[in-house]
């Protein structure tokens, strides 16, 4: 229980009232690799906080209904499909474990009540949003530099993408794995 409550004093003061209603409904969950915690067409029910491990996130080009990694997630990171969560509606997403993975949930209920209840995580939950929306729209601008650049950020700022699997790594960067061979055969030739 210290992990999730020290990821969330990052972001505010937490009262002995708030920990004492949180451990109430907060709930552990050790995952296998491959373990799919969210299918395309089912309604997203839990947000989670990784502690361990590495998630990733597939959507669906609305044209052609071919997935592609939309992110990938690890250690301190909050994760969930924001539209399907927020209003318990089918989600565009499946949401897999990359890796073993030791995971905190909460449901769409408790997270609504504890906000409700407690002002310091209706505090948290906006800061939060505003990381992931920045995140969201730094990687939408950063994702039209050139591949090449594209991946040295990606590297630089969130080194655990090197740990995923090559076809992750192809998937996020919206290229080919053959384009992805190239570029990191390129890096390992400047090094």
């Amino acid at each position: 229980m210290e992990y999730p409550l020290s990821q969330l004093r990052k972001y505010h003061k937490l009262s002995d009232e708030f920990i004492s209603d949180l451990k109430t409904r907060i709930r552990n969950i050790e995952a296998p690799k491959n373990s799919t915690l969210l299918l395309k067409g089912d309604i997203c029910r839990d947000m989670y906080l990784i502690e361990k491990g590495m998630l990733i996130c597939y959507d669906f080009k609305p044209e052609t209904g071919e997935k592609y990694c939309a992110w990938l997630l690890s250690e301190g990171d909050f994760v969930t499909s924001v539209d399907s969560f927020n209003n318990q509606i089918p989600s565009t997403q499946t949401i897999i474990t990359h890796t073993k993975s030791l995971l905190w949930a909460i449901t769409k209920q408790d997270q609504d009540e504890l906000t409700e209840n407690h002002r310091e995580f209706a505090a948290i939950r906006l800061k939060l949003n505003e990381i992931y929306n920045g995140r969201g729209r730094e990687m939408d601008t950063k994702g039209k530099w050139p591949k090449e650049q594209f991946y040295e950020w990606l590297i630089y700022k969130y080194p655990y993408i090197a740990k995923a699997t090559k076809v992750a790594q192809a998937h996020l960067l919206g290229i080919s794995r053959d384009k992805l061979y190239e570029i990191l055969k390129n890096r390992s030739e400047k090094k």
